[in-house]
């Protein structure tokens, strides 16, 4: 017959062999974690060279664009003002053409009488 005193020591025994697994799962996990974070560091690493290397690039093109800023705004401008001046001509046109249009026949009727 077993012994109390010799179930006790085997689920010691147990004990011992799961935190003995439990440790050397925690040493994968902190091993795997540690080689994660190098290669995040890594990735990390890569992408800021790239981005210095974007904005060094980018230095010039700024530089470029405040230049060009006021002429763009000017080309703006002055497309705005051919088109209120295209408007105002039109708008000048058309109502000259209305009045002659409204006067044309009273006109031609006048000539007409002075003839006869």
């Amino acid at each position: 017959m077993p012994n109390r005193l010799d179930d006790i020591s085997r689920v010691i025994g147990n004990i011992e062999a799961e935190v003995r697994g439990l440790s050397a799962s925690i040493a994968e996990v902190r091993h795997s974690a540690a080689e994660q974070h190098g290669e995040n560091r890594q990735r990390l690493q890569c992408i800021g060279a790239r981005v210095e290397k974007i904005e060094a690039d980018m230095k010039p093109l700024a530089k470029t664009v405040a230049t060009m800023e006021p002429i763009v705004a000017g080309y703006a401008v002055t497309r705005w003002k051919i088109a209120g001046a295209f408007a105002l001509g039109t708008t000048l046109i058309t109502t000259l053409g209305w009045i002659v249009s409204l006067f044309a026949g009273k006109i031609i009727t006048w000539i007409f009488s002075l003839f006869r």
